[in-house]
């Protein structure tokens, strides 16, 4: 199986940061979220990977060539965008790319969830999507539980799902793309011209989009707190965690906190629950529920 990372989006539920830094390269706990999700696709045996790339994309495509230096095993595609062309544009425009049954993975999406149970699940099945979908915060996908055929989208009712974010799509399909740039405007077309596509419920895996600020620090509270575990994210037995040695005297620290290499961090302090990223300049002051770079 191949894999393709949706890497493109402008994140603008994540501005400021994403002015200076691109929603992939957001790093927990000072690793990038999809070099986290590269190295979970590396465990899975997949070495042939895509990648589409457009804002900050010269930030990304450093990474990347620094990755596939260290990792000389997969092939990594790039396709470059122009315009930003969605969810749905972006696979229209690496159609090429799909050569079987290829692995879909949003790039905002830190997750301990087991790949292997997916696939050996699609192996299975002849539908030409398979999404996965759990109980969560945004529940708007509507399935016949009878046989696991997702009904629609978008849904604002009771018994609803919120999908993951990570799928399997059989190539074929991709020709009867009406082209959208949303790529759940295309399923829900593929529905009403009576395509089957296939839910994978799972609700007893780690899923947590990290596209917006709110998400960002609870993802790593959860980490920090020892809530959930991930395989590929460092792992620190204190929820206080302090890698710079630049911190003058009189700074508290309440709750859980994460301060990355080279953070200068002036007297009279006091941080809760706060990520710095590196080389950040924190001044004397109180700070909750913050992002400091």
């Amino acid at each position: 199986m191949q894999a393709f990372i949706l890497s493109a989006g402008k994140g603008t539920r994540l501005l400021p940061y994403t002015k200076i830094l691109p929603k992939p390269l957001f790093p927990i706990l000072g690793k990038p979220i999809i070099e986290i999700i590269l190295d979970q696709l590396k465990k899975l045996g997949i070495t042939s990977i895509g990648i589409n790339v457009f804002h900050l994309k010269e930030k990304l495509l450093n990474f990347l060539k620094s990755y596939q230096k260290r990792n000389p095993q997969l092939e990594i595609q790039i396709f470059e965008e122009q315009e930003l062309l969605g969810t749905g544009g972006a696979i229209l425009n690496a159609k090429n790319f799909f050569k079987e049954r290829t692995l879909i993975i949003n790039s905002d999406i830190l997750i301990n969830f087991d790949f292997k149970k997916l696939y050996f699940f699609s192996t299975y099945l002849s539908s030409p999507v398979i999404m996965v979908l759990y109980k969560g915060e945004k529940n708007n996908v509507c399935v016949d539980l009878d046989s696991n055929i997702i009904l629609s989208f978008r849904e604002y009712k009771k018994d609803l799902f919120t999908f993951a974010g990570i799928q399997i799509i059989d190539p074929y399909i991709i020709k009867y793309f009406p082209f959208k740039k949303d790529l759940i405007e295309i399923y829900q077309e593929l529905i009403k011209r009576k395509f089957s596509i296939s839910a994978y419920i799972e609700n007893n895996s780690y899923f947590k989009d990290i596209g917006t600020i709110k998400n960002y620090l609870k993802a790593h509270e959860d980490i920090l707190i020892n809530k959930v575990k991930i395989p590929e994210v460092p792992f620190y037995s204190n929820s206080l965690v302090i890698k710079s040695k630049n911190i003058d005297k009189n700074v508290v620290l309440k709750d859980w906190v994460y301060i990355e290499e080279d953070t200068i961090i002036e007297n009279n302090t006091q941080l809760s629950r706060v990520i710095s990223w590196k080389g950040a300049y924190i001044k004397s002051g109180i700070y909750k529920d913050k992002i400091l770079i």
